[in-house]
């Protein structure tokens, strides 16, 4: 992690997603993202322990929501094999136990899930949603997708 510390303070100019939050150094990354205005924590290899162990994911994110907050924690995946439809899924469903809200104060709400799954990421990369929403509405919407895509849950 003292690489990402270094060329974070070197480059203000420049953002940096740290895929897998840091993990297995979770503390140190915590520590570097809230001193580095730059330095963002991308959950990929993180958000599958929601499914494999619920408490462990819980530990994370809540340290990350502590630490990093709601604004700096984007949507990855690592799951180029197939469609991460699951995770999401799963994503939205999680809620932080309350022993461990109790703990550090953190919650995830839903603003702050939707936040994590694009919103944070369109800020980071200038993309203005509501205009990439008039272009799909224009273009016919999700219609061409498989219902399971983009049917409301």
């Amino acid at each position: 992690m003292a690489d990402v510390d270094d060329v974070a303070t070197s480059f203000q100019d420049l953002n940096f997603i740290v895929e897998h939050c840091g993990l297995p150094r979770l503390d140190d990354f915590c520590w570097i993202a809230t001193q580095e205005t730059n330095v963002y924590a991308g959950l990929a290899v993180a958000l599958p322990f929601i499914h494999t162990r619920p408490a462990y994911f819980a530990h994370v994110i809540s340290e990350l929501l502590f630490w990093v907050g709601p604004d700096k924690i984007l949507y990855g995946s690592d799951y180029g094999i197939w469609t991460p439809k699951w995770l999401i899924d799963k994503f939205m469903a999680f809620e932080i136990p309350a022993d461990v809200t109790k703990e550090t104060g953190s919650v995830l709400s839903m603003e702050t899930k939707i936040k994590i799954l694009g919103l944070n990421a369109a800020r980071l990369y200038g993309i203005d949603v509501e205009a990439q929403k008039k272009k799909i509405r224009a273009g016919g919407g999700y219609a061409h997708l498989p219902e399971a895509v983009h049917a409301p849950r």
